[in-house]
Order: structure tokens, then sequence, then C-alpha cells
């Protein structure tokens, strides 16, 4: 089995199994310098985890991560990093070998490989998730303070959140256990939540994540668009059937005039358009990034949900996955743009890279010229 490696200069490779005796991620690529402690983890992990809260699984994990390779002294050593986290409430008993749950990967990990992990799905778990998140928080090390990415629940079932503030943190949407910041639609959501539970039912739902700060530039036009790399990170999450850059059928039902708002023209502020929803021509443009995931229920339902212990929802646990792929992208893109501009990074100011007259790659005409002068100088 291959393919548990994302990225390109930033990678990640995720491992282990649900009941296995651990997860982890080993994160290569990253530069050395760098702050990275077990507490700047636990954090993330902390909001990934299960057995936060009555409305998701009663499997209690503490999630507690333990740095094994590429860091000394609290900083990265430019090696690569070893996270793991301990198995620690596993309860293989509630799953039967012979018993394939529709709608999950049971049968067709099967089929696959001939052999398989049947405990509480192995690798094609949603605890998976822990390894994203591990490498979520080293990327966001990489990124400018600038960048800022947060997700929320937009909707579950069919209750979707319309009051939605213009700013939102990670502390605010956190003030809810469903994730949703429009806390009246949140508490119909709880309510719904818990009735599932009782009954083994379950339900899907979208995410909402805006990723703000990020310079224009990020991004290749052809083959690693910014929005390729972003739908492709987040469709590796289990239970993903879609990911659409802003409201997808709501902007493909409007007209030209109605749905480009920028500003056509010279200048600098001349061709960027909000309405893009931060990417044209698969580069970042400078605004706010924004993106719809898509969750389908999920999988295990009836009486193997009521014996077992299952999300009757997963939405309000991914958020911090998300938000750690997307992370990831955008720091493997961060990482190349330095590479191929050669700009330097302006972390304090927030704006982004810039050339320096004097550090400006000289012309021939340049180095002949200073040539001539060395000579006459000697």
């Amino acid at each position: 089995m291959d393919r548990n490696t994302f990225g390109n200069m930033l990678r990640l490779t995720s491992f282990g199994e649900s009941h296995g005796p651990a997860m982890g991620a080993v994160v290569d690529g990253v530069p050395s310098g760098l702050p990275l402690a077990p507490e700047d983890l636990v954090v993330q992990l902390e909001r990934r985890r299960p057995g936060q809260s009555d409305i998701t699984t009663d499997r209690d994990e503490d999630d507690l991560p333990t740095i094994l390779s590429g860091v000394f002294e609290g900083q990265t050593l430019g090696t690569p990093i070893c996270v793991v986290i301990y198995n620690e409430d596993a309860r293989s008993k509630d799953y039967d070998p012979k018993h394939y749950r529709a709608g999950h990967a049971d049968r067709t990990w099967q089929e696959k490989f001939g052999h398989r992990d049947y405990r509480g799905g192995g690798r094609s778990s949603g605890r998976e998730t822990a390894s994203r998140v591990i490498g979520g928080v080293v990327a966001e090390k990489i990124l400018p303070d600038s960048v800022d990415i947060v997700g929320f629940t937009r909707q579950i079932g069919p209750h979707r959140a319309e009051d939605i503030p213009e700013t939102l943190t990670r502390d605010r949407i956190d003030e809810h256990e469903t994730r949703c910041p429009d806390l009246e639609v949140a508490e119909t959501i709880r309510e719904d939540l818990m009735d599932c539970k009782e009954r083994g039912d379950s339900r899907g739902g979208i995410i909402e994540l805006w990723i703000d700060g990020a310079p224009m530039g990020l991004g290749e036009p052809v083959f690693r668009k910014l929005k390729t790399t972003l739908a492709d990170a987040m469709m590796s999450v289990g239970a993903v059937v879609g990911v659409s850059l802003g409201d997808a059928p709501a902007n493909a039902a409007k007209g030209g005039f109605d749905f480009h708002d920028g500003q056509a023209g010279y200048g600098p502020e001349a061709g960027v358009s909000p309405a893009s929803n931060g990417i044209q021509g698969g580069i970042s443009n400078g605004e706010r990034i924004r993106l719809l995931t898509y969750f389908k229920p999920a999988s295990t339902v009836g009486d193997m949900s009521k014996k077992g212990r299952h999300d009757p929802c997963i939405v309000p646990r991914a958020i911090p996955v998300l938000e750690s792929m997307a992370a990831l992208v955008m720091a493997d893109h961060f990482m190349e743009f330095q590479l191929n501009r050669q700009r330097d990074l302006t972390r304090e100011s927030g704006a982004g890279w810039r050339v320096d007259e004097e550090d400006e790659p000289e012309t021939e005409a340049d180095a002949s010229d200073s040539s001539s002068q060395q000579e006459e100088l000697s």
C-alpha cells in the first residue's frame, strides 16, 4: 500500500490503525529553527479528539503527543519530525470481522488488499485524521503570521447557519460544541444530534473554511493550481463527498454582471475579484479563500451505532482536520513560491514576500559593467 504521503516540498506521512498501538505522523521538509513543543500539538489534537462532548463518540482518548525525532531544545532540526499518539481506549470486541458496514470502506478495503484490520475500520477510520492534525500544526509554524485559517459548521442535516459574523476565531467557534457560530441554529443542531445518537442515526453536513491573509501569488497556473491542491486535500478526508470554492451552485446560476464585482482597468487594485473566493487562474489573489466541504452521514448506523461508540456526525470534530489540511497545502505552496521567486519572507509585516532593489539578480549588462569597474580599480 502506497500513497500514505501528502505534499510536495512539505510532506506528511500518516501511519497507524485505529485499534493498533498508536497513530502517528512523519513531517519532512520542515526548515530548521522553528519553535515546536508537544504543547503546540495538544491544542489542535484536543479539538479533534474523541469523547470531547455528548454529541461525539464515547471513545475517550487523551491523544497526548510524543515527539520522537526532528526537534531538539524546542526547535526543529530540519530533519524528519516523527510524532505518535498512543491508542488507549480501543474496544475491538464491538467489531465483527465478517460484518461490512454499508457506505464504509470495509468492503472495498477487503477486496483491494485481501486482508484488513476490521477493528474500528483500521486505517479507514476517522482516527487516521489525528496524523493530519499533527502535520497541520507543523505547517502553521512555516506560514507567515498574517495567514489565518478558521473552519466552522455551516450546516448539519437540514439545519443551516445564516447569522455568521464577518470575522471569526477558533476560540469563538469552540464556544459551542457543534462549532456552529450561529448559536440559535447550534442549539437546534445539538438537539438533533442527541436524538440521532439515541436512535442510532447519523447526519452529514457542510464545513466552511476561511483562509485569510494569504498573499497574492500562491499556486500554479495549470496542474498545481491552488484550488486543485486544496480540493485534493479536502477530498482525501474520509466521508467528504464534495468541495467547492465558494457557493458553487449559487455562483453557477448568476450572470457575469452580478458575479464579477471586482474593479477592471489599470493600477494595483485592478483585476482582483472578491467574488473569486480568493483564487483566480489557480493562483491566490490576496482576498479571503472560502471553501465549502460536504460530508455524507456517518456510515455506522442502527444497532451497531447504538451498541458501539460512534459519532452521529463527524462535522464538528472534522473542522481542525480540514484546517490542518489547508495549512499543509498553503505551507507547501509557500515554500515553492519562496524557492521559485527567491523572495524574502516578511513575517512581521504580514506583507508576504519582497525583493529589495539591491537583491535584484544581475542582468548580463549589469554583470559586464561590474566587471569593467573591477578592472578599472585593479
